[in-house]
């Protein structure tokens, strides 16, 4: 099982890093160079990257060697991967070798064996250094420079990998933690495999949305936290080239998406993170979706809010006034956010991160942590139970509740929502959709009603923004227009509600 940390890195800090202090006190002899070239394989339709499985041949010095490994996964720059080796005397592939493993059926299957052919090649020079770890983890420190080619199209490879041999995943994450204040660092989302598979397909990048998180109800509550933990920091990191580059706003609504859904469920493991030397990690985390939130604010409001009024409204010139300024507010908040997500703070961020869900010290055995060792599906109901009476509590008087309360209101429902979807897997399917569908129609006119709350505030700094204040007709509209909206959603907000009262608690 090959447990690694990906570091993306500049070529120039290459040997910066591995003459850093925090390396060499761990080092254990010198470090070697040796010059690889791989070739990997799959057929046209991609078989095997559909059974998240990577087949290459890599020319090590004067060795050849066949390596098959599963998808494995990764988020927060840990990757985590069954790997099998095999020397072999030529550069040609050996299928006889996979008989008697656990990818034996896949290439076994009709077409597969016989419609192997290359893809692509990555070819670089690794130095890499043994390292041996206070705590008597083992691992390798390595520098992988080069080149990833499909067909016509090529990408460097400039990154480097804290590779456990033995030992907990904590380590590597503390080493990277060391290092990043001297060297800049990147955690790296993707695999070599991945990244050829995607050259030679030409993809894009494509904003990622949240996945659900399948949790067997044999977990432990804190096995079941951490997954879904990790479930959420790969959705950020999936966005967070899309909104560093500012290709499509919907890149940062999904890193923010994520972020909350972070914020969720390491809410819920509050006690053990106390407990931990991260006990700050949370606060950190509600100050990063501050300083995101203007900027999805003015997307909204210049994707969603004003364009149906400035057609509703072709004669009044002083609206695209509003939406010039408005576009303008938007870009510099949407620089402000990807300078945030672009920072080496974000990246020790998720460092952080990594290091407090790979600690090894919050023990289950604990008296303050003994809910860690409960099973997952208890764990779930009592947490889903929690946040079903908080909400129901909130929501006794939204007819004539306030911006403020109803806002309150949405937030427990979020909640709800989002622990709904966490622990959707251990209890029946049927039930747990119906009732994520009746709390997601419910949140979406609560949504909406904050929407139109936010306009009015975005309409005020719109004012004092520029020189000369906006066209005073043109403002007037818009506030009556969402104005207008809000209402209808005051009257479809009790409908809502009541239908998800009838709708029954799924974990009970």
């Amino acid at each position: 099982m090959e447990t690694e940390l990906k570091l993306l890195v500049d070529p120039r800090d290459g040997r910066r890093l591995l003459r850093h202090p925090a390396v060499t006190a761990l080092k254990q002899g010198r470090a070697r160079s040796v010059r690889f070239v791989a070739t990997y394989f799959d057929t046209p339709e991609r078989d095997l990257a559909a059974a998240g499985a990577a087949l290459r041949v890599r020319q090590e010095g004067a060795r050849w060697i066949q390596t098959v490994k599963s998808g494995g996964d990764g988020a927060g720059g840990l990757h985590r991967r069954e790997e099998i080796e095999w020397t072999l005397a030529t550069d040609r592939v050996d299928l006889s070798l996979l008989q008697d493993t656990s990818f034996a059926k896949l290439f076994a299957r009709a077409g597969v064996r016989e419609r192997l052919a290359p893809v692509f090649v990555t070819e670089f020079t690794r130095t890499a250094a043994p390292l041996a770890f206070p705590d008597g983890s083992v691992g390798e420190l390595a520098l992988d420079i080069g080149e990833i080619r499909a067909g016509s199209r090529s990408e460097p490879i400039s990154e480097a990998e804290i590779e456990l041999k033995t030992g907990a995943a904590s380590t590597a994450f503390a080493l990277a933690l060391a290092v990043c204040d001297d060297v800049p660092l990147h955690l790296g989302m993707a695999s070599k495999a991945e990244r050829g598979f995607a050259l030679a397909a030409g993809r894009g990048r494509a904003p990622r949305k949240a996945a659900s998180v399948s949790l067997d109800p044999d977990l432990s509550a804190g096995e079941a936290l951490r997954r879904i933990a990790w479930a959420a920091i790969g959705q950020m990191q999936a966005n967070e080239a899309g909104t560093i580059d500012a290709l499509d706003p919907e890149f940062l609504h999904q890193l923010r998406v994520g972020l909350r859904r972070l914020r969720s469920i390491l809410a819920l493991a509050r006690e053990p993170l106390a407990k931990s030397i991260h006990a700050t990690l949370l606060e950190d985390l509600r100050a990063l979706q501050q300083a995101l939130g203007p900027a999805r604010d003015w997307d909204v409001f210049t994707t969603e809010t004003l364009p149906p009024i400035v057609s509703a409204f072709p004669a009044v010139s002083g609206l695209k006034g509003i939406r010039v300024r408005a576009g303008q507010l938007r870009r510099a908040h949407d620089r402000q956010a990807a300078e945030t997500i672009a920072s080496r703070d974000f990246q020790k961020l998720l460092l952080r991160l990594g290091l407090a869900l790979t600690d090894a010290t919050l023990d289950p055995r604990d008296e303050a942590t003994a809910w860690l060792g409960a099973p997952a599906r208890q764990y779930a109901a009592g947490i889903l139970g929690s946040r079903y009476r908080k909400l129901r509590k909130r929501g006794a008087h939204l007819a004539t509740a306030t911006s403020e309360e109803r806002h309150a209101t949405r937030i427990a429902g979020k909640k709800l929502r989002y622990a709904a979807e966490f622990f959707a897997s251990l209890f029946p399917a049927k039930r747990a959709r119906r009732f994520a569908g009746a709390l997601a129609e419910l949140q979406d006119v609560l949504g909406a009603l904050n929407d139109a709350a936010v306009t009015g505030r975005l309409l005020e700094e719109l004012e004092g923004a520029g020189k000369t204040p906006p066209d005073a007709t043109s403002v007037g509209i818009v506030r009556g227009w969402v104005g207008g909206a809000a209402h209808h959603g005051t009257t479809e907000l009790a409908a809502r509600w009541r239908a998800f009262r009838r709708i029954d608690a799924f974990w009970r």
